[in-house]
């Protein structure tokens, strides 16, 4: 865990704490004991008794079932009242979880990111229409429940098209489909697979925000369908205030060959972008598209790609980017994307000076698990002592079950390492150099 500079983020007594809104024992784990902040954490009932939180004070952690966003609201507050405590921000790791701490927000008066904006992010149909509508360029997008209006946008659109969920994240059920055959096999997954999400948070927000109006899309029903467009991938964390935008850390994305459509394999810092990009636009591209779908203060992640020397949005989310692009950031250039979002909610100064280390191409590899099943044996450690392997971050152990897509597409994920060279290096060839060393049994 690299060590943060504290004179960064104040440090809080314990009647003002942070509120940190629904994340994962790791991220708990991982503020707790690295932030000079005073976190209180609202986790979802079901981590509850989680050994990762075995180190965490109890009375910085409250317990609810989130999926009743209105219980949940209601027995925090009475939390707070009850123990004198006036919290000073909110934070949200989360995309499932931004609608509830946006709501928490309004009712404690703190800042953040407003509830309508957060549900237009969270529903990709109606972040393409008022992208669209404001003039920002993104791909052509419709919705659809079956597999006539699907194949009636493919043929419309005469190209290859992906199919995505409204609401979900990261490759979750996302499909390249290049003929008809594809489209039918998708749409069968797609009606297979989407009802059985309907417990998970990330399906459960609803698609279309009830003030405009409009039908009512199930996204556990309804898939999003939308031209593909071929071009590089980046990710981006940008602040946003006064109508300006100031970006925080630029990634290249690299696509995992081998793993389902939209898998990443990597991230890079620098990124590498085509000869003759103007990069000086970006800020305002990126800002502009923030202000499309009504915020107008925050900090938020956005992807992209890049056609024609222009970015096409792909998503944008009123929260820093995850995975391992935090770990990469801070080898990269020094840079502490968190502690810079935990400034900022809190409402205190930050730094975003801190130039990327001289001549140095860093990248974090995902370490894909091969198969299904439950892991007997796993040893990393010959890419540990690989040269130019700065450090290594394992989200598996002995003992934990895999589960692959289309069941599950965060499961397959053992960890990452960062990579740090004085040569830039292609991440698709070090990652096949690397998998031969991955010593791996598993018990299918």
């Amino acid at each position: 865990m690299p060590k943060f500079n504290k004179t960064d983020i104040p440090s809080t007594d314990s009647a003002d704490p942070v509120v940190v809104v629904g994340t994962t024992p790791d991220y708990v784990a991982r503020i707790f004991h690295h932030y000079p902040v005073d976190p209180l954490f609202i986790l979802d009932i079901r981590h509850q008794g989680d050994s990762t939180l075995d180190g965490i004070e109890p009375s910085h952690l409250f317990f609810a079932s989130l999926s009743d966003e209105e219980a949940t609201l209601y027995y925090f507050q009475e939390h707070l009242r009850f123990h004198h405590v006036s919290p000073i921000g909110i934070a949200c790791f989360d995309c499932e979880y931004l609608a509830l701490a946006s709501r928490l927000a309004t009712d404690l008066h703190l800042p953040f990111p407003p509830l309508d904006a957060v549900l237009y992010s969270r529903n990709k149909l109606e972040t393409r229409r008022l992208l669209k509508k404001a003039g920002v360029r993104t791909v052509s997008a419709t919705a659809a429940s079956d597999l006539d209006a699907t194949l009636r946008f493919f043929h419309t659109a005469q190209k290859s098209i992906v199919i995505k969920p409204l609401s979900g994240s990261g490759s979750e059920l996302v499909f390249h489909c290049r003929s008809e055959k594809e489209i039918k096999e998708t749409v069968g997954i797609m009606k297979q697979q989407l009802p059985k999400r309907r417990e998970n948070p990330l399906f459960r927000i609803v698609s279309h925000h009830p003030s405009d109006g409009g039908p009512f899309m199930d996204p556990c029903r309804t898939w999003l369908v939308e031209e593909y467009i071929d071009g590089p991938e980046y990710s981006c964390d940008l602040t946003l205030s006064s109508g300006q935008a100031t970006i925080i850390r630029e990634t290249g994305k690299v696509k995992a060959l081998g793993q389902t459509f939209g898998s990443v394999l990597a991230y890079t810092c620098p990124p590498v972008y085509p000869e003759g990009f103007p990069l000086e636009t970006l800020p305002r591209i990126l800002g502009q598209a923030c202000e499309a779908l009504g915020f107008s203060w925050g900090y938020f992640m956005v992807d992209y790609i890049v056609k024609d020397h222009y970015p096409f949005i792909i998503e944008i989310s009123p929260r820093p980017g995850g995975d391992s692009i935090p770990d990469l950031i801070q080898t990269a250039t020094g840079r502490d994307t968190l502690g810079i979002y935990l400034s900022l909610i809190c409402g205190r100064p930050f730094s975003t000076d801190i130039k990327p280390l001289p001549c140095r191409f860093s990248g974090s590899l995902n370490i894909f698990a091969p198969c299904e099943g439950r892991i007997a044996h796993m040893d990393l450690s010959e890419i540990q002592r690989q040269q130019d392997v700065q450090s290594i971050y394992l989200k598996k152990k002995v003992g934990d079950r895999i589960t692959l897509p289309p069941e599950d597409y965060d499961n397959r994920l053992l960890g990452y390492c960062i990579v740090s060279s004085d040569h830039q290096f292609d991440p698709i060839a070090l990652y096949q150099a690397f998998q031969p060393l991955v010593r791996i049994y598993i018990e299918k």
